[in-house]
């Protein structure tokens, strides 16, 4: 009888680490481009049942981090792309046969178009690499809102005249101060204007306004423009994501702007939020916790 002691034992023990193989056959068949497996943890001991959840929602995160990454590659490959073929076959057309002189300056001014904006979309892809770098540095001081949202309006003042669109800064602002890093901050408020002059017709109003409220503060920029759709909400902040990608594109836009909001603020621990309606114009509020703000 004492003989079959210790084969109950075995298998007792075999059944008790059954669950932890599987869970280790699992993870020795995940690879970076594999990472659809799942451990089953059906009839697993809870102990055992809980690790394996977390297991698998680990792989649920990484699963989403590896396609975001693929598709922002893949996005990166297509934009830099544009701009080089543009500047490629201009050069090319134009060593074709011999031209005036006229026609060459008109070459290389839409190859300087184009170099700038290839330009502008590497520095924005390094600004973005950088932000998400653990070890990036703020470089905090006082700021008064009021200078600074109106810093904001006399930079832009001149282009919205021209298109017959009012800047305007709400009254209050420049009793409001914070630490804050003023360089970061300044690229946030610009880019929200620049957006909403670009998507404002004529006669329309873009308004910059900062407030204290519980505790936290609110720096806001609002339009009169075309807004925009409700589907397209959720997605504003992805990189690289266009509403009109063909507007966006002949106005030079490269879809990253909402994007480096996004990541100033996250680096501020504050957010951004964003609500539109067709027709009527979009309101972005940025976040700033309690205590940058006095």
């Amino acid at each position: 009888m004492s003989a079959l002691f210790p084969l109950v034992g075995y298998r007792i023990a075999r059944h008790g680490i059954r669950p932890v193989e599987e869970i280790a056959a699992t993870a020795r068949r995940i690879t970076s481009t594999n990472l659809r497996e799942r451990i089953g943890s059906e009839g697993y001991p809870s102990e055992l049942a809980a690790l394996a959840g977390t297991f698998n929602e680990m792989l649920e995160r990484l699963e989403e981090s590896f396609e975001r990454i693929s598709r922002f590659t893949a996005d990166i490959a297509h934009d830099l792309r544009t701009p080089v073929n543009n500047i490629r076959g201009e050069a090319e057309v134009a060593l074709a046969r011999a031209r005036t002189v006229d026609e060459y300056r008109d070459v290389l001014e839409s190859s300087l178009e184009e170099a700038v904006r290839l330009s502008e979309l590497i520095g924005d892809l390094l600004f973005l690499a950088r932000a998400e770098s653990p070890v990036t540095d703020l470089h905090c001081e006082d700021v008064n809102l009021g200078e600074l949202l109106t810093t904001v309006r006399e930079y832009y003042e001149a282009s919205a005249a021209d298109v017959g669109i009012a800047l305007v800064v709400s009254d209050g602002a420049e009793q409001l101060n914070a630490e804050l890093d003023r360089s970061l901050i300044l690229r946030a408020v610009s880019n929200l204007v620049s957006n909403a002059i670009a998507h404002t017709p004529p006669g329309g109003t873009v308004t910059l306004a900062a407030t204290k409220e519980d505790a936290a503060l609110r720096i806001e920029v609002s339009d009169t423009g075309v807004g925009i759709p409700a589907e397209a909400l959720p997605r504003v902040f992805d990189r690289f994501f266009r509403v009109d990608p063909s507007r966006s594109k002949t106005s030079g836009g490269t879809g990253l702007g909402l994007a480096i909001v996004e990541s100033i603020l996250t680096l501020h621990g504050g957010s951004a939020e964003i609500t539109s309606q067709l027709g009527r114009g979009t309101h972005v509020t940025l976040l700033v916790p309690a205590l940058a703000t006095r």
